[in-house]
């Protein structure tokens, strides 16, 4: 079974706070919401654990946007330790809120082949990896499917990862949208999502199609890549072929509406899944 929610607060919340957002997601009858702390993690978490709290009593799952402005593996050391530095403290919180998935944006290839900045980055996940375990932070690391070239994060790239550290530690991300602008317009049927779920397969089993978590909305793109997110009802990519292979292949998660119109296109994504 697949479940549906919103990147942050709908947008017909009045009240401001991520508290109040959960019960808003619940009224309006969906069933996720991402945190978004996209411009670092300043929640503290004491506040953390109230809206893990609300969330368990209203059947809400939560997950977590890091900040956009990581990159693991920049050539400067200063960003790069500042962004482990952001990713433990949103750890902390996120596990305060007892949710499971940090979505990360991981970081750009820069001047570094793709075969190097795989394996640097393998060694920064590594790092983070143990450093979770020994505060026990129970947050998982979810590096975002990408939707640039000139970013790490392709899905071959992501899954490789998982399979090589072990998926139980690193469960990546499928931006749908991203994929479709990082492929210069690929996705037009049921075929190509089922490609996607093959290689999530074969990469790290069954496990992987029934543990998703995704992203989802429309996007503007150039053969540069992504642009800006659309609302749904430009299709590009589609969703209809989506809610069928997510169905034929029996998967069970999350998708987590990123248009602009976070809560009526996650409704709408909703009805059609339900529908099939």
């Amino acid at each position: 079974m697949i479940i549906f929610g919103t990147a942050g607060k709908p947008l017909q919340c009045k009240d401001e706070s991520s508290l109040e957002a959960v019960e808003c997601v619940k009224k309006i009858n969906l069933d996720a919401m991402e945190l978004e702390f996209v411009h670092g993690c300043k929640m503290k978490p004491e506040n953390a654990k109230l809206i893990g709290i609300k969330a368990k009593e209203f059947n809400i799952k939560l997950s977590a946007h890091a900040s956009y402005y990581l990159n693991l593996i920049s050539p400067k050391k200063e960003i790069a330790e500042k962004s482990v530095k952001e990713l433990i403290t949103t750890g902390r919180v996120l596990t305060a809120a007892k949710a499971e998935r940090l979505v990360l944006h991981s970081g750009f290839y820069l001047e570094m082949s793709k075969e190097n900045a795989y394996n640097e980055m393998k060694k920064v996940f590594l790092k983070l990896i143990e450093i979770f375990k020994s505060e026990n932070l129970t947050a998982v690391l979810s590096p975002e499917l990408m939707g640039k070239p000139t970013q790490f994060g392709s899905l071959e790239e992501l899954y490789s990862l998982s399979e090589e550290i072990g998926y139980d530690y690193l469960k990546p991300t499928i931006d749908f949208a991203h994929y479709h602008a990082r492929e210069n317009g690929k996705i037009k049927e049921k075929e190509d999502y089922a490609k996607l779920f093959e290689l999530v397969e074969k990469k790290v089993g069954k496990k992987g199609l029934q543990t998703l978590h995704c992203h989802m909305s429309s996007i503007n793109f150039t053969e540069k890549g992504e642009r800006n997110h659309l609302t749904m009802d430009s299709d590009a990519p589609p969703f209809k072929p989506l809610a069928q292979a997510l169905k034929d292949f029996n998967c069970s998660g999350t998708i987590i509406c990123e248009s602009p119109n976070i809560e009526k296109d996650a409704l709408y994504m909703k009805k059609i899944y339900e529908n099939i």
